[in-house]
């Protein structure tokens, strides 16, 4: 009789904790496998479009020494490697597509590797002739009509890409 008396107690209880804790674990908690998410896939991020045109890509090669083979995969070609250099782009503020480009690579990248600031374009240019940057994108249209003009012993290079591919 005591038995019986302690099993329908001890059942008792375990239905009590079942109901105060199991029964809203269920509910808020989706069961094992039902979440959406997969462990073995990527996360899932909206990139920008590819704006149009032509783009002139400025990079400090002094600044991306180590990376440099790397980076410039990236830039032109999307090819993402792993890397662990940081970069600080300027872009022209007049320039809306070379603005949607610089957001498109800062969004293929980590977050907070490529950070984006506008500038006057002016100043940029003369920021990229003097290599006082460390990078920055720009349309070949503004980069002509601004006459940039960037000499293969500067620190600054130039990579060219058209239509997000390389050109």
């Amino acid at each position: 009789m005591k038995a019986v008396k302690i099993l329908i107690h001890l059942s008792g209880s375990l239905l009590i904790a079942f109901l105060a804790v199991g029964v809203p674990s269920l509910i808020f908690f989706p069961p094992f496998g039902q979440n959406g998410v997969d462990v073995v896939s990527g996360a899932s991020l909206t990139l920008p479009d590819k704006p149009s045109g032509e783009f002139v890509v400025l990079l400090n090669r002094s600044l991306h020494e180590e990376d440099w083979d790397k980076w410039v995969a990236f830039l032109r070609d999307g090819e993402l490697d792993v890397i662990f250099d940081d970069i600080h782009c300027l872009v022209p503020s007049s320039d809306m597509a070379a603005r949607q480009m610089a957001e498109r690579f800062q969004a293929q990248l980590p977050e907070n590797q490529w950070q984006m600031r506008t500038e006057d374009p002016m100043l940029l240019v003369s920021k990229a002739e003097n290599g006082c940057l460390d990078a920055a994108v720009l349309s070949k249209e503004l980069a002509d009509s601004l006459r940039l003009r960037i000499t293969a012993d500067n620190v600054v290079q130039v990579i060219m890409v058209k239509d997000g591919d390389a050109a």
